[in-house]
């Protein structure tokens, strides 16, 4: 199954954070065949303000988009625009060909780290459970990445998503974002991809301007190949202008 990986997109009903996610969506749609799944793991909105959404909504129309919300999200906003009812987590369980995937809420209200809800926690024991390939999509990643700025706001207590993955017999993979850098890891014997982030990059601690996000770096997204039979993963990562060039 071929995946495509959204995340970071902030959006905040500029030009600038319009015409990067427009950019990389517009990848998106040139796919052919398209993606089976199409992820945006989190900080879909850079204020949690409806009418960001709104502008996810115009952006991702006719997609089929599968989104979880991020530390810049806001759980009440964001449910509404997806037209779920309620206010709690916004966890889900969907099924793509022989693949269930988990869209697990790490969302933790008026604080930048993740946490999972315990209905996200459910979900993911009930389908590691199955003898089926598993494709968890969060928000914030389940290990250090090298980061002073990252890595305090990770997700701090992993072990309720690893715990059940690495129990898990069928294929598996988790998918985040958060950190706006692309990063393939094996954690546990778990693998684990980061999408880049569409609205800027993240400077490592060896670059110039160490631990801070370049908004200048051009929006990318990356595009998974999973082999649902032998579980082999295959990532490619695309970085992209922020308007067509030759």
């Amino acid at each position: 199954m071929l995946i495509a990986h959204l995340s970071d997109l902030h959006l905040d009903t500029s030009r600038r954070s319009g015409e990067r996610a427009e950019r990389v969506i517009d990848h998106v749609r040139a796919l052919s065949p398209r993606p089976d799944l199409v992820l945006v793991t989190g900080d879909v909105a850079d204020h949690g303000a409806p009418e960001e959404y709104d502008q996810a909504a115009a952006l991702l129309a006719g997609l089929d988009a599968h989104l979880v919300p991020g530390n810049h999200d806001r759980r009440p906003t964001m449910r509404a625009a997806l037209g779920l009812r309620g206010d709690g987590p916004i966890t889900r369980r969907i099924e793509v060909g022989r693949t269930v995937v988990v869209l697990a809420d790490s969302h933790v209200p008026g604080h930048d780290h993740g946490k999972l809800a315990p209905e996200s926690v459910a979900l993911i024991e009930d389908a590691a459970a199955e003898r089926r390939p598993l494709v968890v999509a969060l928000h914030h990643p389940p290990m250090a990445i090298g980061s002073g700025l990252i890595d305090p706001i990770r997700l701090l207590d992993p072990e309720p998503l690893l715990a059940p993955l690495r129990a898990h017999e069928a294929p598996r993979v988790v998918l985040c974002g958060h950190a706006h850098t692309a990063l393939g890891a094996d954690v546990g014997g778990v693998p684990v991809r980061i999408a880049p982030g569409v609205a800027s990059t993240l400077r490592l601690p060896y670059e110039p301007e160490p631990d801070s996000l370049d908004g200048q770096a051009p929006p990318g997204l990356a595009l998974h190949h999973l082999d649902e039979g032998s579980g082999e993963l295959h990532t490619h990562v695309r970085a992209l202008t922020a308007s067509p060039g030759p």
